[in-house]
């Protein structure tokens, strides 16, 4: 996902992931953005001195190993994310377990790859 820049003072939402949410459950926290350069940018959690680098492009965190954090540029963003990984997840599901061509007609086949379709097609 294409993101823009971040401001200095704006507010993102962070998520813990990896090995920061194996043990709690994960909860968006809201960050400042403190600092912005041209290859990454710096996010401080209020009340904390802890400040953690992401990069610009995309908005990974610049960690040594795997990331322990992923922003979002609002609450809404992940809701979404998490929605549509639900959805994937039911069409995988019904497509690769419980597909019967007798539960699916040719007409309703046809109007989901229409509906999917790529510009490779």
């Amino acid at each position: 996902m294409k993101r823009e820049k971040p401001k200095v003072g704006q507010t993102l939402y962070s998520l813990n992931v990896g090995n920061a949410a194996r043990y709690t459950t994960q909860k968006l926290i809201p960050v400042k953005v403190v600092k912005v350069g041209r290859k990454y940018f710096t996010c401080k959690r209020e009340g904390w001195n802890l400040e953690t680098q992401y990069y610009i492009d995309g908005w990974g965190e610049k960690f040594e190993y795997s990331s322990e954090s992923v922003l979002y540029s609002s609450p809404q963003e992940w809701e979404d994310e998490k929605e549509a990984a639900e959805i994937f997840r039911s069409l995988h599901h019904f497509f690769s377990f419980w597909f019967n061509q007798d539960n699916v007609s040719l007409e309703t086949l046809r109007k989901i790859k229409e509906l999917i379709k790529t510009k490779g097609d």
